[in-house]
């Protein structure tokens, strides 16, 4: 059964899950659990999509299910614990899985409008609905794309994870955010988005409502933030023009990263700011000086010891030659 452990030293939480450790197979055997049929291999269905006609995946129904096995439950209490120095409690949250398409090898480049609306219009429901629990204090949204060691590919969900924590990236995310809104009282994100429209040169799409770049100091070779040009500090808060122009931007963007050499896939996550309650004032700026955004980076070959050993990133391909090689490939 899963646990949360906290580092004594970096105070990050870490889920301990013995159960999760097959759980790419499970994804791309064939027929994988998420295939059309195998619903009864399934968690428990917690939501099914109105039909949509004419999305090719049989009624279109978009579901979600509770994650099988679940990294979170979301019975019991914490149970918080010493363990010596360290800390110890119970693996208390929400773990779903959402389903935009029952065709193992459907991708999302292949989605039409009605759908990409449809699915971004769970994602913002279940995340509303997770926030209503006064013990989860974040909702985290992701997407994988992968192979298992043999090449079989995953079958492509999204996630949704609520946690009793905020993770320690996007908790580094809203403290930067913060110091910077402090020191010149404007939003971070905002006056970066600015600078890179200006600039040009590492801006790879825009529209009326969105934009794509590859940050300046980019972490990992073609890496590439995704954000609203209207301020929001929430996902939940984005328009159906906004949705869908993110949506769009990353079809096109997963098409490019696809042809770049020694693809093997791509993460996405959704950086949101993390539930608020009355008598929480720890993010009282957070309405001004935190942006949504989505982060995009493709799985390429090869490991380096630096980033692996201490966080130290290497990146081998300067940003704005990254962005000279997508142009070609959008």
């Amino acid at each position: 059964m899963a646990e949360l452990r906290r580092h004594p030293i970096l105070g990050e939480w870490v889920v301990i899950c013995p159960e999760r450790e097959d759980y790419l197979s499970e994804r791309c055997q064939s027929p994988c659990i998420y295939c059309s049929g195998n619903e009864n291999r399934l968690g428990v269905e917690i939501y099914a999509g109105e039909p949509i006609s004419g999305s090719g995946d049989g009624d279109g129904r978009i579901r979600v299910f509770a994650g099988s096995p679940p990294l979170f439950r979301i019975e019991g209490g914490l149970g918080k614990r010493a363990v010596g120095m360290c800390d110890c409690m119970q693996s208390i949250g929400a773990h779903e899985v959402v389903i935009e398409s029952p065709l193992h090898d459907k991708d999302m480049e292949s989605l039409d409008d009605r759908t990409l609306c449809a699915l971004f219009d769970v994602l913002r429901l279940r995340s509303a609905d997770l926030a209503q629990d006064k013990r989860f204090r974040h909702i985290t949204i992701f997407r994988l794309d992968a192979c298992d060691d043999s090449g079989n590919r995953v079958h492509p969900v999204w996630d949704i994870v609520a946690t009793p924590f905020i993770p320690r990236a996007i908790k580094d995310e809203l403290q930067g955010a913060k110091q910077y809104f402090l020191h010149k009282e404007r939003c971070a994100f905002c006056d970066y988005i600015r600078q890179e429209k200006a600039a040009e040169e590492r801006v790879i799409i825009q529209d009326p409502h969105a934009i794509a770049v590859l940050p300046y100091a980019a972490r990992f070779p073609f890496e590439i933030w995704l954000m609203p040009l209207r301020h929001s500090p929430d996902f939940g808060a984005a328009g159906g023009d906004e949705s869908l122009s993110i949506a769009r931007a990353l079809k096109r963007l997963i098409g490019a990263y696809k042809r770049l050499e020694h693809y093997r896939g791509y993460i996405l996550s959704i950086h949101t700011a993390p539930v608020r309650r009355l008598g929480q004032g720890k993010w009282e700026t957070i309405d001004q000086d935190f942006h949504w955004h989505v982060e995009l980076r493709p799985r390429l070959n090869g490991v380096d010891g630096i980033t692996e050993s201490v966080g130290f990133h290497l990146n081998p391909v300067p940003s704005e030659e990254a962005a000279r090689i997508m142009r070609q490939y959008l």
